[in-house]
C-alpha cells in the first residue's frame, strides 16, 4: 500500500521536479551501493574435512598428522593390499619401499576366490601371495567395489575377516593395521553405475571407522585432503571420477608419509 502512495504522489508533481528528485534518489543509491558491503551468507569453515556424518565418535582412531614425515624407509617391513586405487598408488605416487598385492576389481568377495596376484610362481590368491612376503604393517584399501551393496553390517563384517586372516600371515604377533578410507568421487565423471555416488562412500567409510575403533585399527582419512570438502572428491583429481591422477596420488604418499602412529603408540 505505502508503494502504491509513493508512486501517486510522483505522477502529482511537476514533470521537472519528479525527474529530478528521481535522479537525486538514483545517485543516492548508486552512493550507498558503493560504500556500503554487500550481505553475504556467512562462510564457515567445514570441520572434520572427509570423515562422514557421524565420523567425529570415531576420531580417536583416526590417524593424527605428525611433526616429522617418515621417509620410505617406514615401508620396508609394510604390505599394500588393494584394489586399482591402491594400484594407481603403486604406479603413480613414487613410493620407493613396501611390497604390493593389488588388482582391478579386488574386493571382499572375492578375495579368497580369485586368482589375481601375478608372482613368479602363477597368478595366486591374495592369501597365498602373503606367505612370501615379509611383513609387519598393513595398509588397506578396498571397499570402492563394495558401494553397491544392501548391507554395510555385512561389509563391515566382511572387512574384519579379511584383516583379521591377513593379520595371521605377518611376522609380527601384532602389526600395524592402517585403513585407507574409500576416497570420493567425482559423480559427474563416473559412467560405471549409478552406485558410485558419494553416499555411499560415506556409508562403506562410517562402517570402515566403526571396525577400526572395534579391532583398535588406525584410519587414515586421505579424504581430508583428496575432497573438496564437501563430500565429494576435489574437481580436477580425477579423469575418470574414480582413479586418481599422478599429482594426488604423490599427494596420498605426502598424506601417508606424514599420517602414521609413532612406535611407542602402536599397540594402543
Amino acid at each position: 500500500m505505502e508503494e502504491e502512495e509513493v508512486f501517486a504522489q510522483a505522477d502529482l508533481l511537476p514533470e521537472e521536479t519528479a525527474s529530478s528528485e528521481s535522479e537525486s534518489s538514483a545517485e543516492t543509491q548508486l552512493a550507498s551501493a558503493e560504500t556500503e558491503p554487500l550481505e553475504t551468507e556467512p562462510q564457515t569453515e567445514p570441520e572434520n574435512i572427509g570423515l562422514p556424518e557421524g565420523g567425529a565418535d570415531y576420531l580417536d582412531y583416526v590417524v593424527h598428522e605428525q611433526p616429522t614425515p617418515v621417509d620410505d624407509s617406514y615401508f620396508e617391513d609394510a604390505v599394500f593390499i588393494g584394489d586399482s586405487r591402491m594400484e594407481g598408488f603403486r604406479n603413480l605416487s613414487g613410493i620407493t619401499k613396501g611390497s604390493f598385492l593389488t588388482a582391478v576389481g579386488m574386493e571382499l568377495e572375492n578375495f579368497y576366490t580369485d586368482a589375481q596376484i601375478p608372482t613368479a610362481r602363477g597368478n595366486m590368491t591374495v592369501m597365498d601371495a602373503l606367505k612370501n612376503i615379509n611383513f609387519t604393517k598393513i595398509y588397506m584399501m578396498l571397499g570402492t567395489n563394495e558401494l553397491g551393496a544392501y548391507d554395510m553390517d555385512e561389509v563391515r563384517e566382511s572387512y574384519r575377516k579379511v584383516l583379521s586372516d591377513i593379520k595371521t600371515c605377518s611376522a609380527s604377533a601384532d602389526p600395524v593395521v592402517y585403513v585407507y578410507s574409500v576416497v570420493y568421487v567425482e559423480e559427474a565423471l563416473v559412467t560405471t553405475g549409478d552406485y558410485v555416488n558419494n553416499a555411499n562412500v560415506d556409508a562403506v567409510n562410517l562402517e570402515i571407522l566403526k571396525m577400526c575403533r572395534e579391532e583398535g585399527y588406525h584410519y587414515i582419512n586421505l579424504n581430508e585432503i583428496l575432497s573438496d570438502g564437501y563430500h565429494s572428491l576435489v574437481s580436477g583429481a580425477s579423469s575418470d571420477g574414480i582413479h586418481l591422477d599422478q599429482p594426488y596420488c604423490q599427494d596420498w604418499l605426502s598424506y601417508t608419509r606424514s599420517h602414521y602412529v609413532p612406535d611407542d603408540a602402536e599397540s594402543a
